[in-house]
């Protein structure tokens, strides 16, 4: 039997998020995003939970007008971009907070449970040659062959998928989770933040934003994660172009990543 959920608290690209009585809330999915999308997600947040990382606790899946719907225990707090654009001078404090999580979640051991980071990236990557431009295929040559120890990698960590609850953190969205390379992770988190290589965009899933605060909250979140994780720059930087082309599939900021990547092979082969 159906149940009908509250107010619209959250739209995202895939899902609404509504409330679910007080202290819960339902992931209803849009009508393009397909059932097994939501199930899926339920399953790798649950499996992530358990490691202990903050992530919300998976309660149920119901059925909400006829659609599978993921029912979370809430997590009462605004998301950092939401005191990013209330505050824009703790663009930097945010960064840095951004990257202490994510340094906490790359030392956790994943679920076996997860998909491997390289497969999803590469399924992404066939899905833009197919559907954007065929050139983008040359990307799959640039995933990593060997991953020397697989890491959680949450593949969607931006300020507006954390929550600031007084009991700390909370990371949501996990549909893009997977166990992979630690440095493939925080690329994709710079794209996430804006950055094409020596260019800054931005991104439409933080409204709102502006050049300036892009700017001093990703290099706040560049330093702090190079000094907490020992990365190398250049390694994460190495990783931009198949990140590029990997959300190319993904539908946004086209015409941006898609320049990004030709002029990256136009340097390589220069």
């Amino acid at each position: 039997m159906s149940r009908y959920p509250g107010e619209e608290i959250a739209r995202g690209s895939r899902s609404s998020v509504r409330a679910w009585g007080a202290d819960a809330v339902a992931k209803v999915p849009l009508p393009t995003t397909p059932d097994g999308w939501i199930i899926a997600e339920a399953h790798y947040t649950a499996d992530v939970h358990a490691t202990g990382a903050p992530v919300p606790r998976l309660l149920a899946i119901e059925r909400v007008e006829g659609r599978a719907a993921s029912i979370y225990e809430r997590a009462h707090g605004p998301s950092m971009w939401e005191l990013v654009t209330s505050s824009p001078s703790t663009a930097a404090a945010v960064g840095a907070d951004l990257a202490a999580l994510h340094h906490e979640l790359l030392a956790i051991s994943p679920p076996p449970t997860l998909p491997r980071q390289v497969d999803r990236m590469a399924c992404k990557i066939r899905l833009a040659a197919s559907s954007v431009a065929a050139d983008v295929a040359e990307a799959l040559a640039l995933l990593p062959a060997e991953v020397g120890l697989y890491r959680l990698c949450h593949g969607d960590l931006h300020p507006g998928n954390v929550l600031v609850t007084p009991k700390g953190p909370v990371v949501i969205d996990w549909f893009d989770a997977s166990r992979g390379d630690p440095t493939l992770d925080v690329a994709r988190t710079a794209l996430l933040l804006g950055v094409l290589g020596p260019r800054l965009i931005r991104p439409v899933h933080l409204p709102g934003a502006t050049l300036p605060v892009l700017e001093a909250l990703y290099e706040a979140y560049r330093r702090g994660i190079l000094e907490r994780t020992g990365f190398i720059a250049g390694e994460i930087d190495r990783h931009g172009p198949s990140t590029w082309a990997a959300r190319l599939a993904e539908g946004l900021e086209r015409d941006d990543l898609l320049e990004a990547w030709r002029r990256s092979r136009r340097e390589t082969a220069s």
